[in-house]
C-alpha cells in the first residue's frame, strides 16, 4: 500500500471510493472493468482543474523561470495559463483520455478528464468562465505579491522544488507526501509550501503541512537537495510552513510542536491499520467487505458512481 493524506481521507468518506482508486483501478489490466475504474479515476471537477492548472502554471512557468534568473511578467504568466487551459480544455472535452493507446506520461501537461464531461454531458459555460476568472486571479495575486521576490532575493535561496514526492517507510507501509514547493536556504530551515485555490480554509490544513514536514524530515535526501541542508531536515519542528490561498492573497503560517509530531505519527498509523484491518486479512480484496459513504452528497460527487452504481455487490478484482 501506498499510504497518503488524500486517499487517508478519500477511505474516510467511503472506503469503497478508496477501493475503487486504489486497488480496482488499472490502466494495464486486459479486465474491462479495472480499466473502466482507472478511466473514471482521472475524472476531475471544473473546480479541481482549476486549481490543478494553478499549480502546474507555478511549477512549470513560474518557478523555473525564477530559477534561471527572472521574474516573469503578468502577461507572459497569464498567456502561459490561457494557452494551457485551452490545451487541457480541448482534450478533456474531447474525452481523449478515453483513446486507445493514450498514456498520461505521453500527453505531459495537456492531459485531462472532466468530471462534468462525463456525467453531465459537458461543461457548463457559466462555471467554466468563473473558474478562468480565478486561475487569472490567483496567479495575478501570487505576482503581485512580494512572496517570490522575498524567497529569491532576500533569504540565501539555494534552490526551490516544485510538486516533489517524499516517501518513507512508517509501520510497514509506504508514505508518501508531495508538497507544492520546497524552499531550501543556505542559513535558514527550508519551507514548505501549500498552494491553495479556494475561498476558504479547513483546519485540517494544519495536518496536511505537518505530514509535509515529517515526511522531509524522514525522507532519505534526494539528489537535488543542498547538501548544505541536511542538518536542518532533521527536526520536522523547524521547517517552516506556509499555507497560500491565492484567491483571497492571504498567507497563513503553521507550526509543529515536538508533541504535534506524535499527533502526526497517531493520524498516520490509526489510518494504515484501519485500511489494513480490510485489506490484509482478506486475502483477494472483495469490493463487499468495504463500506460504502455514509453521505448521499459524497456519493452524487464520486467519479466512480457509474461502476459502483451498476454494480452494488461489488465485484472481486484485487488478484486480476
Amino acid at each position: 500500500m501506498k499510504w497518503s493524506f488524500s486517499k487517508s481521507k478519500m477511505f474516510r468518506k467511503c472506503q469503497k471510493q478508496w477501493y475503487f482508486y486504489e486497488i480496482l483501478a488499472n490502466p494495464r489490466s486486459r479486465d474491462a472493468l479495472r480499466h473502466e475504474a482507472y478511466l473514471l479515476k482521472q475524472l476531475q471537477s471544473i473546480y479541481a482543474w482549476r486549481g490543478s492548472l494553478v499549480d502546474k502554471v507555478i511549477s512549470n512557468f513560474i518557478i523555473p523561470r525564477i530559477k534561471a534568473g527572472s521574474m516573469p511578467t503578468e502577461k507572459e504568466v497569464l498567456g502561459f495559463a490561457s494557452g494551457l487551459a485551452e490545451k487541457q480544455l480541448a482534450f478533456g472535452t474531447a474525452c481523449k483520455h478515453r483513446g486507445s493507446g493514450i498514456t498520461k506520461t505521453a500527453c505531459g501537461a495537456d492531459y485531462s478528464a472532466f468530471y462534468e464531461v462525463e456525467y453531465n454531458g459537458g461543461l457548463d459555460a457559466g462555471m467554466l468562465s468563473k473558474a478562468k476568472d480565478e486561475i487569472n486571479l490567483s496567479l495575478k495575486n501570487l505576482l503581485s505579491s512580494n512572496f517570490f521576490r522575498e524567497f529569491s532575493y532576500g533569504r540565501n535561496v539555494i534552490n526551490m522544488i516544485p510538486q516533489r514526492t517524499l516517501s518513507f517507510q512508517f509501520a510497514g507501509e509506504n508514505v508518501s507526501a508531495t508538497p507544492d514547493l520546497i524552499i531550501f536556504f543556505r542559513d535558514d530551515y527550508p519551507a514548505i509550501v501549500d498552494w491553495k485555490v479556494h475561498y476558504f480554509g479547513a483546519a485540517e490544513y494544519w495536518l496536511q503541512l505537518g505530514i509535509y514536514a515529517l515526511s522531509l524530515s524522514k525522507v532519505k535526501p534526494h539528489v537535488d537537495f543542498p547538501s548544505i541542508a541536511y542538518d536542518k531536515l532533521k527536526d520536522p519542528a523547524k521547517i517552516r510552513l506556509i499555507e497560500y490561498q491565492l484567491l483571497q492573497d492571504k498567507q497563513r503560517e503553521h507550526s509543529v510542536a515536538q508533541d504535534d509530531v506524535a499527533e502526526i505519527e497517531d493520524y498516520i498509523f490509526s489510518s494504515i491499520t484501519s485500511i489494513n484491518s480490510i485489506t490484509k486479512n482478506n486475502g483477494s480484496v472483495d469490493a463487499n467487505v468495504f463500506q460504502s459513504a455514509h453521505s448521499p452528497s459524497t456519493c452524487v460527487r464520486c467519479q466512480f458512481k457509474k461502476i459502483c452504481w451498476d454494480n452494488p455487490q461489488g465485484v472481486d478484482h484485487g488478484s486480476n
